[in-house]
Formats: C-alpha cells, sequence, structure tokens
C-alpha cells in the first residue's frame, strides 16, 4: 500500500477563514496533521459614495480587476443586486486560480489565469498593452499594495477603486498560541501573504516560540524576503497557490 504523500508531516495553516480549513482538509486528505491559526480576519466594508457608484455605473468600465478571493465573492455578491447580467464588451482579470474559481467566467469574459499571477505579472499580460485613456474598475480589499493602481495611472489609464473588505489582526489568547502552536510545534507554517507572514512572526513573539528550525510555505520571493529579514530561513515558494501544487511544496520541501 503507497503511503499518503504527507504523512507523518505536520502543518499549521494562517489563512484566512474559510480558506484555512479547505487547505487544511485537504492537506489531512494526503497524509498530514493539520492545525489552522488565521493570522488575518475578513471583514466586509460598507461603500462610499463614489464606490456604489462604481458598482451601479459598472458599464463603464472597460477592464475589471478582481484582486483576490474574498474580493471576488463580495463583489460578485454587491455587483448581483444592480446587475442582472453583466456588462457586453468588457474585460474581466482575476489575480490567482483561485480567485478566477470564484467569478462567474460562464457569464463575463474573464481571462482566467493558467498560473498565479502577481500584480506585475498581470500588466504584461496583452490586454494591457494599450490601456491609456481606459476606464479600469480594480476590486480590492483596504490597504495592501498599491501596485496595480500605481502602474496603470502611469500608463495613463482611468483607474477607479472599490474596497470591499479590510483585513484585521485576529486577538488570541496566550493558551491558544500556545496549543496551535508551541505545543503542535508543526514542521511547516503555510502564511501566503506578507501580511499574515508578520501577524504570524508577532504571535510567535506572543508565546515565546523559536520557528528558526521550521519550514515556511510563502506565496512569493517577495514575501521570502520579508521572512528571511526576520530569521526564517527556511522557505519554500510553491510554483502557483492551488492545493496540488502547495503539496508537491511540502513534499519537495521534506526530500
Amino acid at each position: 500500500m503507497i503511503k499518503p504523500i504527507l504523512e507523518g508531516c505536520s502543518v499549521l495553516v494562517c489563512r484566512p477563514e474559510p480558506s484555512a480549513s479547505s487547505l487544511a482538509q485537504v492537506l489531512t486528505s494526503v497524509g498530514a496533521r493539520t492545525e489552522t491559526l488565521p493570522c488575518i480576519d475578513i471583514t466586509p466594508l460598507e461603500l462610499s459614495g463614489a464606490e456604489h457608484d462604481c458598482i451601479i455605473n459598472l458599464d463603464r468600465f472597460e477592464h475589471v480587476i478582481v484582486i483576490s478571493q474574498h474580493a471576488a465573492e463580495l463583489g460578485m455578491s454587491l455587483i448581483d443586486q444592480y446587475w442582472p447580467q453583466f456588462p457586453a464588451a468588457q474585460t474581466w482579470h482575476a489575480i490567482g486560480r483561485q480567485t478566477a474559481r470564484n467569478l462567474p467566467s460562464d457569464l463575463l469574459a474573464l481571462t482566467s489565469p493558467r498560473a498565479d499571477l502577481t500584480s506585475e505579472e498581470l500588466l504584461q499580460q496583452p490586454a494591457f498593452a494599450q490601456i491609456k485613456n481606459k476606464k479600469v474598475l480594480i476590486l480590492k480589499g483596504r490597504g495592501g499594495r498599491s501596485t496595480l493602481h500605481d502602474k496603470l495611472a502611469a500608463q495613463g489609464a482611468n483607474v477607479s477603486l472599490v474596497e470591499l473588505y479590510e483585513r484585521q489582526l485576529p486577538s488570541y489568547s496566550d493558551t491558544t498560541l500556545q496549543s496551535k502552536i508551541t505545543q503542535f510545534d508543526p514542521d511547516y507554517f503555510i502564511a501566503l501573504s506578507g501580511e499574515t507572514l508578520i501577524n504570524l512572526a508577532n504571535m510567535f513573539d506572543q508565546c515565546g516560540y523559536d520557528p528558526k528550525q521550521k519550514g515556511f510555505i510563502l506565496s512569493s520571493n517577495r514575501v521570502a524576503n520579508i521572512a528571511i529579514e526576520r530569521g526564517f530561513n527556511l522557505t519554500y515558494v510553491p510554483k502557483n497557490l492551488m492545493p496540488i501544487d502547495i503539496i508537491q511544496c511540502i513534499s519537495k520541501a521534506r526530500r
């Protein structure tokens, strides 16, 4: 009988819910011992008047960029209230395949990524070669990187933002952190954003845990550099961020 690929491996998943539990379930199915410790809480925001107008006048935008799966879920719920069908002649773009999966690709013109594109990689796509004077809407969370907005604006695009949610730092008791981090003592931590990693590092400090001999599964080389600056040198970046890619990354790291 073939052993599950991650048998004997322990993993702490630090993604926001429900992604944390979903990923943990997949990892468990291939033999890993898992715990979840979301290091970011996602809180929906009330839209400003200008943001509300963007949704009502969705058809004036030639391109819509969706930054995350949370933006996809919240954005679709909001748009459904005003648009029984999507505007014609409008192109949608998703950062990451999981984001794309949360968009109704059969109902809109979605340039579905074959890989988990960064903001910089998205801007290299042919659709953005001639973007001057084009109207672009970005659906995102509050804060975070401004790369897309800044570079599109620099190329002459008319860019509008709708901030659908904000990320908040969860508050955990010392008892919870001792249980989830110190006592569980995982082989690998999964932190798929810079903010997640920074919040996790602060939790290490809170419970007095030293993770320097542990592995970190991270979303990009940029986040890996943040880890290395903090002394977390065992960093691994999957080719993409779907569960199978993360499983393969951990399996390779173990070897």
